[in-house]
């Protein structure tokens, strides 16, 4: 279950997540998520829309969890021959970690046991490959509340001719906790090594697994994350008009919270100048 609290403006947003960090400690901890889109579920990539339209094209409308199975072994396995092709080394490598994990011979074990996808040996490259926009069914999670905040405002700001009186944009605020604890029913919180990104340092990311719940040739079920965690388990939503990205984007740059920071590198800068640009541009749409 999600608890929604609606705030009015930017700056009380900015106070309720500054109030949140304060709170973190090693028996508190929490993560959080922006949404540029209020009304979005806490799903995957690999489970949105889009790519279930895919999966049912692929596979005349029918799908059971053993096809999506299928479909996200063969992009991990694609990405990996691509990485190969580039240079690039991807997390745990070697000759005896393909032949356990690469093979056809694998596929058919998770496709007879699709609860088993993906192993733990497999998780590291698949936030490697989420990190590089590759569809998975890793959601992406930050310990930093104002990272969370630059998501939101910065997607916000690229949908601004769309805006209405309506929408809202929202902070999500997973209250896990211990610090050491990192299993919550079948949802699984996966921290990653920094030398694997040098993105998920920068934006202190960790990622959820979303688990396969049913067995071989059961209908797949699509479920928001909150839907799997224990009753004890506290998932806030907090909500402003979406016109007050313009405000909070202001915010993280006062604090140093922009891209330029959070994706090192030219691309992080080129993307800075964009946002920056959106940012103006937001401004005067937002005082019509």
């Amino acid at each position: 279950m999600i608890e929604e609290i609606n705030i009015d403006d930017a700056d009380s947003l900015w106070n309720e997540v500054t109030n949140f960090q304060k709170a973190s400690g090693s028996n508190n901890e929490f993560i959080y998520r922006g949404h540029s889109n209020s009304n979005w579920n806490l799903l995957p990539t690999v489970l949105r829309r889009e790519s279930m339209r895919q999966l049912k094209e692929a596979n005349e409308d029918s799908i059971n969890c053993e096809h999506l199975v299928s479909k996200e072994f063969k992009l991990l396995q694609d990405f990996i021959h691509s990485c190969d092709q580039t240079g690039i080394t991807v997390p745990n490598d070697s000759v005896m970690f393909r032949r356990e994990n690469l093979t056809q011979l694998s596929l058919e074990k998770y496709i007879e046991h699709p609860e088993k996808w993906p192993s733990e040996k497999l998780l590291e490259t698949m936030a490697m490959a989420r990190l590089h926009s590759l569809p998975t069914r890793l959601l992406d999670w930050t310990k930093n509340p104002y990272v969370a905040v630059y998501f939101a405002a910065s997607q916000a700001l690229r949908m601004r001719r769309d805006w209405d009186g309506s929408q809202k944009l929202s902070i999500l605020v997973f209250n896990k906790g211990l610090s050491t604890i990192d299993n919550f029913g079948p949802i699984k919180v996966l921290r990653i090594r920094g030398a694997i990104s040098q993105n998920i340092v920068a934006q202190q990311g960790l990622f959820t697994v979303h688990p396969i719940l049913e067995k071989r040739g059961e209908p797949l079920m699509i479920r928001s994350l909150e839907e799997y965690l224990p009753d004890k388990i506290s998932v806030q939503k907090l909500t402003v008009p979406i016109k007050e990205s313009v405000g909070l984007y202001r915010l993280c740059n006062q604090f140093g919270f922009n891209a330029a920071k959070l994706y090192p590198g030219t691309d992080g800068a080129s993307r800075s100048v964009i946002e920056n640009q959106l940012y103006t541009l937001a401004s005067r749409v937002r005082e019509e």
